[in-house]
């Protein structure tokens, strides 16, 4: 039998964040040892409330320690949540009880560090957010870097436009500074982006199959129905992205996207482009930058990239993997 490796969830829930972690349960892989919140969907004391909810929910209150994030982002720009997807208190129409477990006394970023000790070279950190919690603990203790075994987080767009602005992705938008100072540590990073997660859809036949699996599932399924809604009104086509949810996928089997290494830099300084994720490959056919020393090093700090949809269906995993660990209806 396969040992559960290690994982931090570092989270801004939020609706697909919410049924991240029910799929992360559920898949059997991890041993979870945190559910670390981050200000993002909403502020951080709302994102803090609704992780403590999820994890009584879940049922891993008595056994996963819940802790809030930094109060504000790094960058000094202005920040928006995104509660016109989510809900005014970031779990759609629900109103889920407080956990009776204490609260912590260490910070989402205390967490990450103390973790990467006691697990390193074994931890994976899972973000779904932004990127606030982990670049602190990098400006606190760059060895973080190295002790971790893996990082992966939902953000960016490489090839495609954004969902927040033309050019960004919400979580990078959200917290420039944060996603900059982590690209660029050395982490061994893989980028979950609007190219892949635009790719798998939550459809209405999922929504279907999720309501009739029981109540294990009931929670989950009213979250996507509120969320289905919201991207019909912002547009859509009565379908909705797994964003949260295809970047804790990743962690356990890259195919559900496709991949290529390459450096991802982030803009910081212009209002206009603010949050754009530059993706140059490594294997591009000319040198770029080369009249800038600086930013060709910054070059040579790689990570995985997806660009696609893999040849393993998420969707499909996505929805028989939530039955797995049934929430409190």
């Amino acid at each position: 039998m396969t040992v559960p490796t290690p994982i931090v969830l570092d989270s801004d829930p939020g609706i697909d964040d919410a049924v991240a972690l029910q799929y992360l349960l559920g898949t059997g892989l991890w041993d979870l040892k945190a559910y670390t919140s981050v200000g993002g969907n909403l502020p951080a004391d709302a994102t803090y409330r609704n992780a403590r909810a999820l994890a009584r929910a879940l049922r891993i209150d008595t056994d996963v320690p819940v802790h809030r994030g930094a109060g504000r982002p790094l960058s000094r720009l202005p920040y928006r949540e995104a509660s016109a997807f989510h809900g005014r208190a970031g779990l759609g129409e629900e109103s889920l009880p407080d956990s009776t477990a204490p609260h912590p006394s260490e910070s989402s970023a205390q967490a990450l560090l103390r973790l990467s000790r006691e697990h390193e070279g074994e931890l994976t950190v899972c973000a779904t957010g932004p990127l606030t919690n982990v670049a602190i603990a990098l400006l606190e203790d760059p060895g973080f870097a190295r002790r971790v075994a893996r990082f992966v987080f939902m953000g960016g767009a490489a090839q495609v436009p954004g969902n927040f602005t033309p050019v960004a992705e919400f979580n990078i938008w959200s917290d420039p500074d944060a996603a900059e100072v982590v690209l660029s540590s050395g982490i061994p990073f893989t980028m979950v982006d609007l190219d892949a997660s635009h790719q798998w859809l939550f459809r209405p036949a999922d929504l279907t199959a999720l309501e009739a699996a029981g109540p294990g599932t009931a929670l989950a399924a009213r979250l996507m129905r509120t969320y289905m809604r919201a991207y019909t009104r912002h547009g859509g086509d009565g379908t909705c992205p797994l964003h949260d949810p295809l970047a804790v996928g990743v962690c356990g089997d890259e195919s559900f996207v496709t991949a290529a290494e390459g450096a991802v830099i982030v803009e910081c300084a212009s209002e206009l482009t603010r949050g754009q994720t530059v993706f140059v490959p490594a294997d591009a056919p000319r040198i770029y930058y080369s009249e800038s020393p600086s930013l060709t090093a910054r070059l040579r700090l790689t990570g995985r990239v997806a660009l696609g949809a893999g040849p393993r269906d998420f969707s499909e995993h996505f929805v028989t993997t939530l039955p797995r660990w049934p929430a409190r209806p």
